[in-house]
């Protein structure tokens, strides 16, 4: 495997259901390395009900056992990736457009306490599969000004979980976290505004990422962290660069919007490259599905997005081959 002080280059792949996994963790597995990536990013999901909700539970349904989390890590290690473990909250019946980062429980000790013991489940399991990497949460926006109550729950994670701890914050609230000298790496979603309109030229992109990009190496001189780019990604629909978040945005496969996420993927790369503040990128993300040009997801799969990736993927590996000066 990579040693670990290298960045981390990878995809992220969202467990949703146990049925089949570990068949599936064989295929997704084995096409992230064909990709040529380094590390995987796996996501999965406690519920919630809804924001005000004062319990949330796992399903078995969507959460591998501690066994078949062994041998998903143990199929990861066995292509050469690495391993970013991501315990998500998802709302199973949100009211309205609240989602997680607008968790407003009846009483946030209770919550806390409830999370610490959900978190304390991956960390074990994580431990035991030799992950890499830990994030200790996911855009929880509303929870991140209970700074004493999350310093604890990391002292606690740290008490049985002897890798790399980050926590992936909303692309838009990254500064307002307290708690970031508690952990290894700075992790941050990168949805940005980037354009106004749809099918924006590349010199387009690229300028709208100067004023991010200097902001961001700012501000992370400051924190003196690894920045974890933890979702890199742009639906492939017209119109992706306006709001990167919104999978809804225009929900329909033409040319132009494939060569949109191409183009924004291109942006990326280009402003990224060679930047030593950065530990590592997570492209979001690959799944099970055909993808290609009856597609309008975010995968990169059987797109123009894909063939970059692809390049990307080959030029991070050979750097990481090239021995360095003294």
């Amino acid at each position: 495997l990579p040693t670990d002080d290298r960045p981390y280059h990878g995809v992220a792949w969202q467990i949703h259901s146990t049925h089949d996994i570990i068949n599936i963790s064989r295929t997704i597995l084995g096409e992230i390395a064909d990709l040529g990536a380094d590390t995987v990013l796996i996501s999965n999901a406690g519920y919630q009900e809804h924001a005000g909700s004062d319990s949330f539970q796992i399903d078995p349904k969507v959460t591998p056992s501690p066994a078949e989390w062994q041998q998903i890590f143990d199929i990861a290690h066995q292509n050469g990736l690495r391993v970013i473990l991501m315990p998500i909250i998802l709302l199973s019946n949100p009211r309205g457009n609240e989602w997680r980062g607008q968790i407003q429980p009846p009483n946030w000790d209770d919550w806390f306490e409830q999370y610490s013991r959900f978190l304390n489940h991956f960390a074990r399991i994580a431990e035991a599969g030799k992950v890499e990497v830990l994030s200790v949460g996911s855009e929880l926006v509303s929870t991140e000004r209970y700074v004493d109550k999350w310093r604890r729950v990391i002292r606690e994670v740290r008490q049985v979980y002897s890798g790399k701890l980050t926590y992936s914050a909303n692309w838009d609230h990254y500064k307002v976290v307290e708690f970031w000298d508690d952990l290894d790496l700075v992790g941050m979603t990168s949805y940005y505004k980037l354009s106004n309109t749809p099918n924006p030229s590349l010199d387009t992109l690229l300028e709208a990422w100067k004023p991010i990009k200097r902001g961001l190496l700012k501000w992370q001189e400051e924190i003196g962290k690894p920045l974890l780019f933890t979702e890199v990604g742009w639906a492939s629909q017209e119109g992706a660069s306006i709001e990167p978040w919104n999978y809804y945005y225009k929900q329909s496969a033409t040319p132009a919007g494939h060569e949109e996420q191409r183009r924004c993927y291109e942006a990326f790369m280009r402003t990224w490259n060679n930047t030593p503040q950065v530990g590592g990128v997570i492209w979001w993300e690959w799944t099970g599905v055909p993808g290609g040009k009856d597609d309008y997801s975010y995968i990169p799969k059987g797109k123009p997005a894909e063939r970059l990736l692809r390049e990307w993927f080959a030029d991070k590996r050979r750097a990481a081959t090239q021995p360095t000066e003294k």
